[in-house]
């Protein structure tokens, strides 16, 4: 085996770097160089230039910011809904002991130990209710502020593509110009540069790409809060799966996306004006079974254009045997048309077919209704007449696309 070289051997024959105070001695002190003031171009930009700027809109660097954007969305979207269902269960948890401890005290009398255990959990939520809506209202600000990030990045690549397209039309002003009268106007070098920018109307591209980045800037300031944020995908999932996680016991339903920022509304909370409308929006997507495969959804796909849910290899497999893999939607009634690239996976419909799950194995732990209810229906939507029309309806269409319901979970 070699020996190690020690630093010694390894550093001979290098020049030692001299002590700070050495060097000092040794240089002066070097200034900063002070930039000159910035002068507008002279001429347009040429088409090296212009591919060169609009590379800029769309490089590695602005791509990966963007998908840290996205990451960062949707860690605060979990957080928020752990620490809610956390809350939620320890708050459900300590009913259900309140109750037992309530019974057995008529029983056998009130004991020591109960009701030190009790007075624990109740310190517990207690806590978490006093930290978990804190904690809510700051994962829900910063989301607030990565969808504002995400605009200006947004924005800003929109903006290096306005300046490339007035940057080609300077360009070619400019040659127009020329060709008509050239620079007759410049009478020395002093004026030169002012002479053609004012023929011209060079405005360059750092100050074309500053005017848009401003007026985007200015326009997005004027929005409301609903403007702003009720009509962004991430926004509308994160406070989707926020409000399931705190109303995951009640089943109380999401109010429309105008009452989302008002007083009442905000911290999850909400007066029910609607309750009756929102009830009818909430039954028609409760059903835990696919409208085309007939079976309960494991991968809930729902729609962004008209809010219908589908089991995704089924919707998937219907959609791309369609011309165009565009279709009308194949949910009764529903007349609107989809496409593969409308539909999102949707983890709160994927929650209450968990929830709708868990109840019926408790109740079948319990056993059947004593009124003789189905119990796989009891916690769900009841059958109608609708629900079957369209189960006969997703049949149909399978049946004449040649495609059999029992493959869905073969794609």
């Amino acid at each position: 085996m070699m020996p190690l070289i020690s630093g010694t051997q390894r550093n001979r024959g290098r020049p030692r770097p001299s002590s700070p105070s050495s060097s000092s001695h040794a240089q002066p002190k070097r200034r900063a160089a002070r930039l000159p003031d910035y002068e507008p171009p002279s001429y347009p930009l040429d088409n090296a230039s212009r591919r060169e700027l609009a590379e800029l809109s769309n490089n590695v660097d602005t791509r990966k910011y963007e998908e840290q954007l996205k990451q960062s969305i949707t860690l605060l979207t979990n957080n928020v809904r752990d620490i809610n269902d956390r809350y939620v269960k320890k708050k459900h948890e300590l009913d259900k002991s309140r109750k037992r401890q309530r019974a057995q005290s008529e029983d056998d009398g009130e004991n020591p130990e109960t009701r030190q255990r009790g007075h624990a959990e109740e310190e517990a939520v207690m806590r978490l209710r006093e930290t978990v809506p804190a904690l809510t209202a700051e994962c829900e600000s910063a989301v607030r502020n990565v969808i504002d990030l995400r605009v200006e990045l947004e924005d800003g690549r929109k903006a290096i593509q306005d300046t490339v397209r007035k940057a080609e039309l300077e360009r070619a002003n400019a040659v127009e110009e020329d060709q008509e009268g050239g620079d007759d106007g410049a009478t020395g070098e002093d004026d030169d540069l002012i002479m053609r920018n004012t023929q011209h109307g060079i405005l360059g591209p750092l100050r074309i790409l500053k005017n848009e980045r401003e007026k985007a800037a200015a326009d997005y300031a004027t929005r409301s809060l609903e403007e702003r944020y009720a009509v962004d995908n991430d926004y509308i999932g994160f406070k989707r799966l926020w409000w399931d996680a705190v109303h995951s016991v009640d089943g109380k339903p999401l109010p429309d996306a105008s009452r989302w920022f008002t007083r009442n509304s905000a911290g999850g909370d909400d007066s029910g004006d609607d309750e009756e409308e929102d009830l009818v929006i909430a039954e028609e997507h409760i059903s835990i079974y696919c409208p085309l495969s007939m079976v309960v959804m494991e991968e809930p796909y729902t729609s962004s254009v008209c809010k219908h849910t589908f089991n995704k290899p089924a919707i998937v497999q219907f959609l791309r045997s369609q011309p165009g893999h565009v279709a009308q939607c194949p949910q009764t009634g529903c007349s609107k048309e989809i496409s593969v690239k409308d539909f999102y996976d949707d983890q709160v419909m994927l929650r209450k077919i968990k929830r709708a799950q868990a109840e019926k194995e408790r109740q079948g732990e319990e056993g059947e209704d004593e009124d003789g209810v189905d119990i796989e229906d009891s916690t769900l939507q009841p059958r109608s007449i609708k629900a079957e029309r369209a189960r006969e309806r997703g049949n149909q269409l399978l049946a004449n696309l040649k495609l059999d319901p029992e493959e869905d979970d073969a794609i």
